[in-house]
């Protein structure tokens, strides 16, 4: 029998093209401003996505926000060419220009959440980011994705956080299946109170900063095989299995 967490699922990853080389362009309106008619006025789309051994093909958020809990299985996401190992509970905070990929996925189940930052005002983004991990984590370029140390993994759940989230999700998802403005509305007033709640988390040292469990070697491996023709650095390898580089080369030469 499936497991529960693996059921509900809105979207299905297919690859759109075969060629590893093409970043996928995603923009708000291509992606999801097509979907409903209150999108327009409250750009938020929630949707539960599978990936299974799909390709690493590489895609770019152009404007707007993605916020991802791991519900279930496995993977590795790379982010602006570094990678991280994916397990239940990890939450990624993803900003805008930022390109990113699933490799090695395994019935890989999140719940994703994509917004605009005109779902708020300026006043109420203001506030929002005085939270300073909120600031660090949402502000799109180069720079800030360096200065928060190559990552957008925001923190790692424990089971009764994660309990607390997916209630929260399943009551935004119930609001967002309606077309009643009046509801959408409720759900960004969730979405606010969830980047708050996570901020708090993290600030209060309340998550695991790490993900359950590393990629094994056999699963570094395979990723080498299927990103042979790129640049691959040794960093981008430790981090797979959350080695140091010193101790990565120490178990790959063995």
């Amino acid at each position: 029998m499936q497991s529960s967490l693996f059921e509900d699922v809105d979207y299905i990853h297919s690859d759109p093209y075969s060629d590893l080389e093409t970043v996928s362009e995603c923009h708000w309106q291509y992606c999801f401003g097509r979907h409903r008619v209150a999108s327009k006025e409250f750009p938020l789309h929630q949707r539960r996505e599978r990936y299974h051994q799909i390709s690493a093909i590489p895609h770019i958020h152009h404007d707007f926000i993605a916020i991802y809990f791991v519900r279930a299985g496995r993977g590795t996401r790379i982010v602006n060419g570094y990678a991280h190992s994916m397990a239940r509970g990890d939450v990624f905070l993803m900003a805008p220009s930022t390109i990113h990929c699933f490799h090695a996925s395994r019935n890989l189940t999140v719940d994703a959440l994509y917004f605009q930052q005109r779902l708020w005002s300026e006043r109420e983004w203001e506030i929002l980011l005085a939270l300073p991990d909120l600031a660090a984590y949402l502000s799109p370029g180069g720079d800030a994705f360096a200065a928060r140390g190559h990552t957008d993994h925001f923190g790692h759940l424990s089971p009764e956080s994660h309990v607390r989230v997916e209630a929260t999700l399943a009551e935004m998802r119930r609001e967002l299946n309606t077309e009643q403005l009046t509801h959408h509305l409720a759900a960004r007033a969730r979405l606010f109170t969830l980047l708050v709640q996570l901020a708090d988390w993290r600030q209060d040292k309340a998550f695991c900063m790490r993900p359950a469990r590393g990629s094994g070697i056999a699963e570094v491996l395979a990723f080498c095989e299927d990103n042979f023709h790129r640049g691959i650095r040794n960093q981008q390898l430790a981090e797979l299995m959350h080695f140091s580089e010193a101790h990565f080369r120490e178990v790959f030469t063995q």
